[in-house]
Protein backbone atom coordinates (compact mmCIF):
# COMPACT_ATOMS: atom_id res chain seq x y z
CA UNK A 1 0.00 0.00 0.00
CA UNK A 2 1.14 3.64 -0.98
CA UNK A 3 2.03 5.97 2.75
CA UNK A 4 0.02 8.54 3.05
CA UNK A 5 1.56 12.23 3.03
CA UNK A 6 0.19 14.93 4.45
CA UNK A 7 -1.31 17.40 1.86
CA UNK A 8 0.97 20.41 0.51
CA UNK A 9 1.34 23.14 2.51
CA UNK A 10 -0.57 21.74 5.82
CA UNK A 11 2.09 22.08 8.93
CA UNK A 12 0.93 21.67 12.62
CA UNK A 13 0.00 25.42 12.74
CA UNK A 14 -2.77 24.71 10.68
CA UNK A 15 -6.07 25.30 12.44
CA UNK A 16 -8.16 22.38 11.38
CA UNK A 17 -10.75 20.35 13.43
CA UNK A 18 -9.72 17.88 16.42
CA UNK A 19 -11.13 15.36 15.12
CA UNK A 20 -8.95 16.23 11.50
CA UNK A 21 -5.68 16.04 13.89
CA UNK A 22 -6.35 13.42 15.28
CA UNK A 23 -6.26 11.42 12.13
CA UNK A 24 -3.83 13.58 10.31
CA UNK A 25 -1.20 13.14 13.69
CA UNK A 26 -0.85 9.37 12.52
CA UNK A 27 0.16 10.78 8.78
CA UNK A 28 3.60 10.43 8.99
CA UNK A 29 4.66 9.56 4.98
CA UNK A 30 6.04 5.75 5.97
CA UNK A 31 2.28 4.61 7.27
CA UNK A 32 -0.13 3.45 4.74
CA UNK A 33 -3.95 4.35 4.99
CA UNK A 34 -5.20 0.77 7.24
CA UNK A 35 -2.27 1.51 10.02
CA UNK A 36 -3.15 5.36 10.00
CA UNK A 37 -6.81 3.76 10.23
CA UNK A 38 -5.82 1.06 13.28
CA UNK A 39 -3.44 3.91 14.96
CA UNK A 40 -6.66 6.42 14.80
CA UNK A 41 -9.12 3.70 15.85
CA UNK A 42 -11.06 4.91 12.73
CA UNK A 43 -12.06 3.63 9.40
CA UNK A 44 -10.19 3.71 6.13
CA UNK A 45 -13.28 5.54 4.85
CA UNK A 46 -12.85 8.33 7.84
CA UNK A 47 -9.09 8.21 7.14
CA UNK A 48 -10.16 9.26 3.67
CA UNK A 49 -12.22 11.60 4.80
CA UNK A 50 -9.94 13.31 6.93
CA UNK A 51 -7.18 13.50 4.22
CA UNK A 52 -9.59 15.21 2.17
CA UNK A 53 -10.86 17.51 4.56
CA UNK A 54 -7.38 18.64 5.76
CA UNK A 55 -6.23 19.65 1.88
CA UNK A 56 -9.85 21.90 2.09
CA UNK A 57 -8.59 23.49 5.56
CA UNK A 58 -4.96 24.18 3.53
CA UNK A 59 -6.54 25.82 0.96
CA UNK A 60 -9.03 27.72 2.88
CA UNK A 61 -6.13 28.96 4.99
CA UNK A 62 -3.74 29.96 1.89
CA UNK A 63 -6.88 32.15 0.79
CA UNK A 64 -6.83 33.81 4.65
CA UNK A 65 -3.18 35.12 4.18
CA UNK A 66 -3.07 35.98 0.41
CA UNK A 67 -3.81 39.81 -0.24
CA UNK A 68 -7.68 40.97 -0.77
CA UNK A 69 -8.24 41.82 -4.11
CA UNK A 70 -11.23 43.36 -5.86
CA UNK A 71 -13.16 40.40 -5.81
CA UNK A 72 -12.25 39.09 -2.72
CA UNK A 73 -13.45 42.78 -1.25
CA UNK A 74 -17.03 42.39 -3.08
CA UNK A 75 -17.70 39.42 -1.63
CA UNK A 76 -16.84 40.34 1.78
CA UNK A 77 -19.19 43.67 1.49
CA UNK A 78 -22.12 41.20 0.28
CA UNK A 79 -21.37 39.01 3.31
CA UNK A 80 -21.51 42.17 5.55
CA UNK A 81 -24.39 43.53 3.77
CA UNK A 82 -26.64 40.58 4.76
CA UNK A 83 -25.53 42.08 8.54
CA UNK A 84 -25.37 45.70 8.57
CA UNK A 85 -27.05 46.74 5.19
CA UNK A 86 -25.83 49.72 3.04
CA UNK A 87 -23.01 50.53 5.82
CA UNK A 88 -21.26 47.53 4.58
CA UNK A 89 -19.22 48.98 1.49
CA UNK A 90 -18.51 52.01 3.74
CA UNK A 91 -16.57 49.70 6.79
CA UNK A 92 -15.11 47.28 3.70
CA UNK A 93 -13.19 50.55 2.14
CA UNK A 94 -12.01 51.95 6.21
CA UNK A 95 -10.72 49.12 6.96
CA UNK A 96 -9.02 47.90 3.80
CA UNK A 97 -7.34 51.55 4.00
CA UNK A 98 -6.47 50.92 7.66
CA UNK A 99 -4.35 47.71 6.93
CA UNK A 100 -3.12 48.84 3.67
CA UNK A 101 -1.89 47.60 0.38
CA UNK A 102 -1.35 44.09 2.07
CA UNK A 103 -4.32 43.60 3.98
CA UNK A 104 -4.93 39.90 4.03
CA UNK A 105 -8.34 38.34 4.41
CA UNK A 106 -7.98 37.32 7.63
CA UNK A 107 -6.97 41.05 8.95
CA UNK A 108 -10.15 42.09 7.23
CA UNK A 109 -12.25 39.63 8.85
CA UNK A 110 -11.12 40.29 12.14
CA UNK A 111 -11.14 43.80 11.87
CA UNK A 112 -14.68 44.14 10.22
CA UNK A 113 -15.90 41.27 12.77
CA UNK A 114 -14.30 43.24 16.18
CA UNK A 115 -16.93 46.03 14.59
CA UNK A 116 -20.22 43.79 14.99
CA UNK A 117 -22.44 43.07 17.86
CA UNK A 118 -22.64 38.94 18.76
CA UNK A 119 -25.38 38.92 16.45
CA UNK A 120 -24.37 40.59 13.61
CA UNK A 121 -20.82 38.94 13.42
CA UNK A 122 -22.80 35.54 13.30
CA UNK A 123 -24.74 36.38 10.64
CA UNK A 124 -21.90 37.86 8.48
CA UNK A 125 -20.35 34.73 9.40
CA UNK A 126 -22.52 32.59 8.48
CA UNK A 127 -22.96 34.50 4.76
CA UNK A 128 -18.68 33.99 4.45
CA UNK A 129 -19.28 29.85 5.42
CA UNK A 130 -21.69 30.24 2.80
CA UNK A 131 -19.86 31.60 0.22
CA UNK A 132 -16.59 29.27 1.48
CA UNK A 133 -14.67 32.30 2.76
CA UNK A 134 -14.68 31.42 6.63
Amino acid sequence: MTPLTWPGGLSDTTPMPYRVWRVMHHVDGTRPAGEVARLAHTTLADVQACVDEAQRWVGQAVRREQQVGDATARVVTQCLAAAVGPLASVMVDEVLDDLGQHATLSALLASLAAQLTPDRAQLFARQLRERGMA
